[in-house]
């Protein structure tokens, strides 16, 4: 993947780049998922950790704005699940998993 967005270092301190959104219609902001745990190299049985934080495009360049959202997962697997569904989600849909506690959303599925 090539990075449009250049995350901080400290930013990326035990994390990985997961996804870089921006969309094509309004480039002016960037969301950028960032995961704890999910490295498969490094991979501990326990939580896995989505990061979404926000970034603004000031000149050429994409900001970092601040953490929007962290999202806590049972393992891997329902984390990348939840990473591939994340742009399609809607409003509903991310706010149901932003707001929920996580037990009732065990097997929560975006289509």
């Amino acid at each position: 993947m090539k990075n449009i967005v250049n995350v901080p270092e400290e930013l990326l301190a035990g994390r990985i780049l997961l996804s870089e959104i921006i969309n094509r219609d309004y480039d002016k902001i960037a969301l950028i998922l960032l995961g704890e745990n999910m490295d498969p190299r490094n991979y501990r049985e326990e939580l896995s950790i989505i990061r979404l934080y926000l970034f603004m495009k000031e000149g050429g360049d994409y900001l970092y704005e601040k953490e929007l959202d962290a999202f806590s997962f049972k393992g891997m697997a329902p984390a990348l699940d939840f990473l591939e569904a994340f742009p399609k989600m809607s409003a509903l849909d991310y706010l149901s998993r932003a707001n929920a506690p996580s037990r009732i959303l065990d097997g929560y599925r975006v289509d």
